[in-house]
């Protein structure tokens, strides 16, 4: 499934791939730059209109993007309709790719795998579009942003799925495009280089071959007004005893916002996640587990100083183990809001994520 989590704009509409427009298995590995403001998708390209799925309704009219194609009333993005096509990318920009080298995930085995990029760029860049693909298996990932990765280490190694750092892209689908509305791009400064983290469960009986690759669109920082980052807000100690529960916890926003976009992350035993600000603002309420789909807001919702946002999981636990915070999707559990926003006025809080781990 694909999902798409931004705004339309001049440049966005919705197209099918064509024979060229999906990611090749076995790829190259590292970092490839091209020439700037090409569109992703391959020859032809025919507009997608939404099928099927009921529209979905965010708080405020805003739109939400169901797994059936179909957004909310008021909404101007479009919906998948399950094409693998991508809208292009905005006039102007500079691409950089990041694809990880191959690994293997044996038939009922869950990996988690890592690969650091150095960062070509030489100046501090503003993000505006990111679109990952991950092949079949896919649980989840993150691109971190960080000096310390500032150097390619050629193929993916074993890590922690708990690991955390700040991020450039998240995805929870495996393929997820991101766009950010006029004058506002993701933070990615020249010193920091870039880790594609890696989640696969294999439910099947064959081994699986996987590899992820992110696209990137770039203009100078200079050119947006506003820098987004990541709100990542994580109850890491989380307790599922047998039964049902509701696990909950809070979180007070320093300064004024504009949100982006917000998505869950449960693992196997959650049925529910609601979370809503202390003004009855609703950020995201879903019930899938596995590739939940994000809530968009268009336009940004703006949540004020001083609010409090409360996140919860509901858990449908019907055996006999407890359950803890823990990187396995089978064995252990998760709940996190993981949130784009960026701050309401200039200032040194541009580009500065917000995130906690409790």
């Amino acid at each position: 499934m694909k999902q798409d989590i931004g705004y339309c704009s001049n440049y966005c509409t919705m197209q099918s791939a064509g024979s060229g427009g999906a990611p090749s298995a076995g790829g190259s590995t590292g970092i490839t730059p091209s020439s700037g403001g090409s569109p992703v998708t391959g020859g032809g390209g025919s507009p997608v209109t939404s099928s099927g799925g009921a529209p979905v309704t965010g708080s405020g009219g805003s739109p939400v993007i169901s797994s059936g194609g179909t957004t909310a009333a008021g909404g101007t993005s479009a919906g998948t309709g399950g094409a693998t096509g991508l809208t292009p990318p905005p006039a102007g920009t500079n691409e950089f790719d990041i694809t990880t080298s191959t690994f293997q995930v044996p038939a009922g085995g869950e990996v988690y795998e890592c690969q650091n990029f150095h960062n070509p760029n030489t100046q501090d860049l503003a993000i505006l579009e990111s679109d990952s693909f991950m092949s079949p298996g896919s649980h989840h990932m993150f691109v971190f942003n960080d000096p310390s990765f500032d150097t390619d280490t050629g193929q993916v190694a074993s890590c922690s799925g708990t690991e955390f750092h700040p991020y450039l892209h998240a995805a929870q689908t495996p393929q997820v495009q991101i766009t950010y509305p006029e004058g506002v791009g993701h933070s990615l400064k020249s010193t920091e280089g870039l880790r594609i983290l890696a989640h696969y469960l294999n439910s099947t009986s064959g081994t699986l071959n996987a590899q992820v690759e992110v696209k990137f669109y770039t203009v100078p920082a200079s050119q947006v007004q506003f820098l987004a980052a990541e709100m990542f807000l994580n109850n890491g100690t989380v307790v599922v005893p047998p039964g049902m529960s509701t696990q909950s916890r809070t979180f007070s926003v320093p300064y004024d916002i504009k949100m982006l976009n917000a998505v869950s992350h449960m693992h196997k035993r959650g049925v529910n996640f609601h979370c809503t600000t202390s003004s009855g603002q609703l950020i995201y309420d879903g019930d899938q587990w596995d590739e939940p789909v994000a809530t968009v807001f268009n336009p940004a919702m703006d949540i004020a100083a001083g609010s409090v946002i409360t996140w919860a999981c509901t858990y449908n636990n019907t055996g006999t183990t407890t359950y803890t915070f823990g990187e396995s999707a089978l064995t252990n559990e998760m709940c996190i809001l993981n949130a784009v926003f960026y701050p309401s006025a200039p200032g040194s809080t541009q580009g500065q994520p917000l995130n906690t781990v409790f």
